[in-house]
């Protein structure tokens, strides 16, 4: 028996020891092509929710959301349990990867960043409660095991997370339990010894069906292409709703995440050339370079229903953190006096975070000018404690690697302390809360009005080096407004307008130890979007404007210090699809077109350069897929496939020319229950940069042709 063999039982061994959404007020159902129930979307209820193809009842952040995505006067994208399977999206990373319009950006590869319309996406929620930890270090990109579908919404989203970057916000749906007993059962393997098992059972627990739970578990044994480079992973949920009473559900849940994975920088690129044209399972670190990342989370949410037109919910949850980090890197730029030969430096860290956060909402309609209009008021409360240490050195006599014949290295004793070369530690807190609120007035049965907005408080605080103080900032009663005009001008036909606004703290200081005020994002939007194919399909095209201002840039007459004047524009178009153009055959994607640069800076140079350098001008994304329907001679059979397609990228003294990478994907129910799934990635094995920042490093090759297979059993 092979090792590969070996690993296969013994991993499956181991492993088997809403949308946001309350409801619509001028949502479309799609009714008679509806799919059977066991078909719809874990644990919710299609007439109250929207998901891709599944109609569009509702809209973005559950039950802040106070419309249908099309009568929502911003830009929502809805990736859902069938996609993410389907597609073979295993992290928050994937998904967002697939995403029209987005663009992933690293510096380590355990710290993707995330940008969309030009700006970083740095708000992240978890069942429409903001949720800390996503946009900066130390934080795991969370694996979907966990949850039911994403939602993205682009754009300022203040009234759903706070403060944040207008980039936009994302939105992860937990797993919930079922009403009926389910076992879901699976194991896949592929390219790069990668293995996978997860369980995921369903049950009610008493005989009225009052209280119900859900638990899975899940275990990664994986390699990548590149060489060394492992992706390990242990993982476990478990949620409960309990009804008190006929209009009242109580949810309590968690998980437990342990996540092993090789860390490093990716490649450097020369100083005169650019990028270099490298084997793609080139490994430029230490033998002993890696991560392990422990976290869990606790949460804990009641719902209530006052009258079928009034509605609340509370939610509360805990998350906690610890993460070990040990690392050697090489960092460029590749020149004639090295010749490729580098140094390599070693890091070693230690990081603790915890995060509270909690929101509570009542949201309902009422009747003006004859029509039904709706309101949410509601409140949040956020706070975050991240502490690290860690020493940093380049040792001597220095350990060097050949970044074009890389060989083992053995990294020397490197201690976590004062004695260490470079020992540094440090600690922040953030703290906000706020009270939101939107109304929606239907003044005409096809105009509506939106209004609302939020205002917030912020108590940010950093210590570094000895845990002095660094600075104390706030933000008081920060008003972030929101304003929206939907016109319904035809059948299934939507004109829409808006103007968002959003803050956030910035933790630079001016030369007299002053912090600066936060940053300030404004967006314009305009659109048109219709429902096509009996209400299955949406169709959004949409222009914008954002411009952020306040922006610390370096003071001219103290390089340590920050003035705030910096004034930087994004804006572009966007074409979105999704939905199912027969009840069989779905598609999702669009075309984005993105110019973003800076307007004033105090360096006259960066004036008209862009502020995302990374983002493509032009980008398309498409995915689609086919079930052949029951009596047909290919009954059982899905096939489908995904492409990106995108325009030049440029970072600092590098780019990457526009390219284009395609997937497949097809699938089959054997049985009723038993089905088996193909995937084929970059099919074409295209050789490209995925991802790229400037000559030193950061710069990712992206994946070569692999193929991934999956089993799965459902009771």
């Amino acid at each position: 028996m092979n090792t590969m063999v070996r690993r296969a039982i013994a991993l499956t061994l181991m492993t088997s020891a809403s949308v946001f959404g309350i409801g619509a007020f001028d949502g479309a159902a799609w009714a008679q092509e509806a799919p059977a129930a066991e078909e719809q979307s874990d644990g919710v209820d299609a007439s109250d929710i929207l998901v891709i193809g599944r109609g569009y009842e509702s809209g973005f952040a559950g039950e802040k959301a106070l419309a249908s995505i099309r009568a929502t006067p911003s830009s929502v994208t809805i990736i859902d349990s069938e996609r993410i399977e389907k597609q073979r999206l295993i992290t928050l990373d994937d998904v967002l990867k697939q995403t029209a319009g987005v663009t992933v950006v690293r510096n380590v590869s355990t710290y993707p960043q995330f940008y969309a319309r030009g700006f970083q996406i740095s708000s992240f929620l978890f069942d429409g409660t903001p949720q800390q930890g996503f946009a900066q270090a130390p934080y795991s990109m969370p694996d979907l095991f966990l949850f039911d579908h994403v939602e993205f919404l682009r754009g300022p989203s203040a009234l759903f997370s706070g403060s944040g970057s207008p980039g936009g916000s994302v939105n992860l749906v937990r797993k919930r339990p079922k009403q009926e007993f389910s076992l879901t059962s699976s194991f896949s393997a592929g390219s790069w010894n990668f293995l996978r098992a997860e369980v995921d059972i369903s049950s009610p627990l008493n005989k009225d069906g009052t209280i119900r739970a859900r638990a899975g578990g899940m275990v990664q044994d994986a390699g990548e292409f590149i060489d060394n480079y492992r992706k390990d992973r242990k993982l476990g949920f478990l949620s409960v709703d309990i009804d008190l009473g006929a209009k009242t559900t109580f949810s309590v849940g968690g998980y437990y995440d342990d996540y092993s994975t090789t860390i490093q920088t990716g490649l450097p690129a020369d100083a005169t050339n650019g990028l270099l044209d490298l084997p793609r399972n080139t490994y430029l670190g230490s033998d002993d370079n890696k991560v392990r990342t422990k976290q869990a989370q606790l949460y804990a949410q009641i719902n209530h229903e006052f009258s079928s037109r009034w509605k609340a919910r509370a939610t509360v949850q805990y998350n906690d953190l610890k993460r070990d980090e040990f690392y050697g890197f090489v960092r460029g730029p590749v020149n004639s006096v090295n010749q490729g030969v580098l140094n390599l430096e070693l890091y070693r860290g230690k990081h603790k975070a915890d995060a509270v956060s909690g929101d509570a909402s009542i949201v309902g309609e009422f009747d003006l000018f004859g029509n039904t209009s709706g309101i949410i008021i509601g409140g949040d409360y956020q706070r975050s404690h991240w502490s690290f240490a860690s020493n940093y050195a380049n040792p001597g006599p220095p350990l060097t690697v050949d970044i074009f014949n890389p060989r083992p290295v053995v990294m020397p004793a490197f201690p976590l302390g004062p004695t260490g070369a470079d020992f540094y530690e440090g600690a922040e807190t953030k703290e906000q809360y706020g009270f939101y609120g939107q109304t929606r007035l239907k003044i005409l049965p096809s105009l509506t009005l939106v209004g609302g907005g939020r205002i917030g408080w912020v108590t940010y605080t950093a210590q570094d080096f000895d845990l002095t103080p660094n600075g104390i900032y706030k933000v008081k009663g920060k008003i972030s407004p929101y304003a929206g005009i939907v016109y319904d001008f035809a059948d299934k036909w939507t004109l829409y307008g808006s103007y968002a606004d959003v803050f956030e703290p910035q933790s630079a200081f001016d030369r007299n130890q002053n912090p600066l005020g936060p940053v300030s994002g404004t967006q314009f939007e305009a659109g048109i979007k219709t429902n096509l194919f009996s209400d299955r399909f949406l169709l959004t095209a949409a222009i914008y404007r954002i411009r952020q201002s306040n922006r610390a840039v370096t003071d001219p007459t103290d390089i340590n210090a920050s003035i705030a004047s910096g004034l930087v524009e994004g804006k572009g178009f966007e074409i979105e699809l999704n939905g199912h153009i027969t009840k069989n055959w779905s598609i999702s994607g669009g075309y984005n077109y993105n110019v973003n640069k800076i307007l004033s800076d105090t360096n006259p140079a960066l004036v008209g350069t862009q502020i995302a350098p990374v983002t493509p001008k032009h980008s398309v994304k498409l995915y689609t897929d086919y079930s052949f329907a029951e009596g047909s001679t290919l009954a059982g059979l899905s096939i489908g496939g995904s492409f990106t397609l995108n325009g030049k990228q440029r970072g600092t003294g590098v780019e990457q020319p526009g390219y284009f990478v395609a997937d497949l994907h097809a699938g089959y129910d054997i049985s009723e229950r038993f089905s088996v799934s193909l995937n084929v990635n970059n099919i074409f094995d295209k050789k490209y940069y995925s991802e790229i920042r400037d000559t030193r490093f950061s710069n990712w090759y992206g994946a070569p042709r692999s193929a991934f297979v999956a089993f799965k059993i459902k009771y």
